[in-house]
């Protein structure tokens, strides 16, 4: 389906805008930009072009897309005369294990294993009506959002120096500690592994259960919802995804540009932006992601067989591949099994750097694609999924 690649290869090459920060910089950089460098010129602007455009947005529908896939290979599995859930539960089970070893031996900030946990705990909702799906969706999304909340009020409950050590880890870490954590990002592949594991730990942990796993969940049962409803088969009126523009941006980005104002205004304080001010990106991010989805397939249903189309399709019938080929690669550029470039470049460059990189992906999908009925990580997935080797080169 043309218009789920296209809009998947938009989602893999907008989430490298902000993975470029976690691959090139102190981890605190990424929630609070004002704990690391001076916010100053150009840098400024990418800054906030990048958290106001991007942040957030193209996630949310990577998540939507992957609940779309449950229902979409459900459906296929049935038509084959498959056992839906046996190639399912495979399926999940073996993308969690390539998102192990991608989180402890390339980058923590994975998010494959966090995607097959929440896909084998919402298959249940595979079946369920499209309102259904909706509406547990947003209730995990505001059980989620109620999380941060709630431990926000609770600060003042928190023991003596509970909260100045948190932030001193979470938000504004001293700059002894930002050292110790470009120390060991440029050093060894092998001296990488003791704050890499640690920090990959504490996502699939903490961070997922408090955080991760609400938002994820909720965005994967509104994609089901979405993909049900055929909004990403392009079944549904010009009228309708314009609509979804509409409303998804007209509501969604003054959400996200009042958040950022406040968290300016407070001089980005621990408690009122890591709690409260997050909350305007975390709904503005989804009303946004499907504002986009709206103007994608507006651009589908204008022409799907433009040069320029068919690139991001191709480059979303490679996802996995091109995700991962963004750690493999940022990761040469940054960390010290390589240029060891971590903490050097400041904003400006990285966004460079994610532009060179986009072009390499796009280049490196039609070239692989011209050869090859899937990507490398798509064929081994898929093989491992069905137990059996897949149809890799093309026939002539």
């Amino acid at each position: 389906m043309v218009s789920l690649d296209i809009l998947r290869g938009v989602a893999v090459l907008g989430i490298l805008v902000m993975n470029i920060q976690s691959f090139s910089m102190p981890s605190s950089a990424y929630v609070n930009p004002s704990s690391f460098e001076n916010l100053g010129g150009y840098d400024f602007y990418v800054w906030l072009l990048s958290h106001v455009f991007a942040d957030q947005k193209f996630m949310a529908i990577f998540s939507m897309l992957f609940g779309a896939s449950v229902v979409m290979i459900s459906q296929k599995a049935r038509k084959e005369q498959l056992r839906s859930s046996d190639l399912q539960y495979r399926r999940f089970i073996f993308l969690g294990l390539i998102g192990i070893a991608h989180a402890y031996l390339l980058w923590m900030g994975d998010i494959l294993l966090l995607y097959a946990i929440c896909g084998l705990l919402m298959f249940i909702f595979r079946s369920k009506s499209t309102a259904t799906q909706i509406r547990a969706g947003v209730i995990f999304l505001v059980i989620g959002s109620a999380i941060s909340l709630l431990i926000g009020y609770s600060v003042p409950l928190w023991e003596p120096g509970e909260y100045e050590a948190t932030a001193a880890e979470l938000w504004n870490p001293a700059a002894e500690a930002q050292q110790e954590e470009i120390d060991y990002y440029t050093s060894s592949w092998e001296r990488q592994l003791f704050i890499r594991a640690p920090q990959a730990f504490e996502m699939q942990t903490t961070v997922f259960v408090f955080q991760s796993f609400w938002r994820i969940a909720g965005c994967l049962l509104i994609g089901m919802a979405l993909y049900k409803r055929r909004v990403f088969k392009l079944k549904q009126s010009s009228k309708y995804y314009t609509k979804m523009v509409a409303y998804g941006l007209g509501i969604g980005l003054p959400l996200v540009i009042s958040g950022t104002i406040l968290d300016f205004h407070y001089d980005w304080d621990f408690r009122l932006s890591f709690f409260f001010f997050s909350q305007f990106n975390y709904w503005g991010s989804i009303l946004m992601a499907i504002g986009y989805i709206g103007i994608v397939m507006l651009f589908c249903k204008a022409n799907t067989r433009s040069f320029f189309a068919k690139q991001l399709a191709n480059v979303g019938r490679m996802a996995l591949s091109n995700y991962l080929m963004q750690s493999i690669i940022c990761t040469f550029i940054f960390y010290g099994h390589g240029f060891a470039l971590f903490a050097d470049l400041d904003r400006s460059a990285q966004a460079v750097i994610v532009l060179r990189i986009w072009v390499v992906q796009i280049a490196f999908s039609s070239f692989w694609l011209s050869y090859f009925n899937f990507g490398p990580f798509e064929w081994i997935w898929r093989s491992l999924t069905y137990g059996k080797p897949q149809p890799f080169l093309k026939s002539n």
